[in-house]
């Protein structure tokens, strides 16, 4: 009797050896299942029987890697996967479950349901667990549902933990968000009423150096002890040492200096010995992606050349999100890079559908 329990896909690689007959049974049964209503994403349990070895030939020379029978799909953690452009990437990835099997980390309940929306799953509820540890003991079979989705804290390392197990790749999608309070939304109007310039004030709820370098730093570390092969940190434009200053307007909003705590974790996942990929965004539009001619540079060169590329300083969050999903894709032709991001005007150029000549040309 032959039982194969995969706690993430990873495990398939060239980990678990069955015997030939078992892994014609085991092809066939992963095939059929196409991941079927009620079974998890993440993790697939299979028992079957088969034959003993013919008489003279071991196990060993029957043995076949499982990575030879089936493309196995990357475990992918996105956090911040409830903001704008978190959850483009999360249902991106969500939509393509061949590829990948697509986990969320959210802060709050009401960040958890956004993706439950679109089929994520918290998991069994601890009760259900508790009836099914109850059945197990018994004899009976009762596996619970791994989940989708993961209540946590970035500043909270234990609550990354369990979201990071088994992860072939992390997406950090965290970032601190400025705030715009409604009287200084009120005084700006009214300045420019009566011709005046005005900058409105805003406030961090949690400053930048809280979530863009100890939240970001939390992350790359649990990643590394998970043995997390691949990072990709979505970062901003302007964290070259060129455009990093206390003149940039990215870093005077809240005083939080967002650039400068963004840049110190960017260093910090270089050094960390993590294979990376940061991609630096110019700014975020909530339109429809996959319409426009995405144009990449490096070292915030786009930020004075983007109009001599026709381009302009912004590009859509969801163009964002292909790029990320690309770059898991592509691997090999982004891994310990960095890039910036940004599109032309929509019926200028034509829409990027072809991402890896986009990498090659960066090397």
């Amino acid at each position: 009797r032959h039982i194969i329990k995969m706690a993430a896909p990873r495990a398939l690689f060239g980990v678990l050896l069955i015997s030939a007959g078992a892994a014609d049974a085991f092809s066939s049964s992963l095939l059929s299942s196409s991941f079927l209503p009620g079974t998890s994403r993440a993790s697939l349990s299979l028992s079957h029987r088969s034959s003993a070895a013919p008489a003279g030939r071991t196990v060993a020379e029957g043995a076949v890697g499982l990575d030879m029978l089936v493309d196995v799909p990357k475990q992918v953690l996105v956090t911040g996967a409830s903001g704008r452009t978190g959850f483009a990437v999360f249902k991106l990835l969500w939509e393509n479950p061949k590829d990948f099997v697509a986990q969320g980390f959210v802060r709050s309940e009401k960040g958890a349901k956004m993706l439950e929306k679109i089929g994520a799953s918290l998991g069994d509820s601890d009760s259900i667990k508790t009836s099914n540890a109850k059945l197990r003991a018994l004899g009976m079979p009762a596996d619970d549902e791994d989940p989708d989705i993961f209540l946590g804290d970035i500043s909270d390392m234990a609550s990354l933990a369990p979201a990071m197990r088994n992860c072939d790749a992390l997406v950090i999608c965290t970032s601190g968000v400025p705030k715009l309070r409604k009287t200084e939304l009120f005084k700006s109007i009214l300045s420019k009423l009566i011709g005046r310039q005005r900058m409105p004030k805003f406030y961090y709820e949690t400053m930048p150096e809280q979530i863009d370098w100890e939240g970001c730093r939390n992350q790359i570390d649990v990643a590394k002890e998970a043995g997390v092969d691949h990072i990709v940190l979505v970062s901003s434009m302007g964290v070259s040492p060129a455009k990093n200053n206390g003149d940039n307007i990215l870093n005077k909003i809240g005083d939080g200096n967002i650039l400068v705590w963004k840049a110190k974790a960017e260093e910090y996942l270089a050094a960390s010995g993590v294979d990376y990929t940061i991609i630096h965004p110019g700014g975020l539009l909530n339109k429809a992606g996959g319409e426009r001619e995405i144009v990449l540079g490096v070292n915030d060169e786009l930020l004075d050349a983007y109009e001599s590329l026709g381009a302009t300083r912004a590009i859509p969050r969801e163009d964002v999100a292909m790029l990320v999903v690309q770059a898991l894709r592509h691997k090999e032709l982004v891994t310990n890079m960095s890039f910036d991001c940004v599109s032309k005007a929509p019926g200028e150029g034509k829409p990027t559908m072809s991402f890896a000549p986009l990498f090659e040309a960066l090397s």
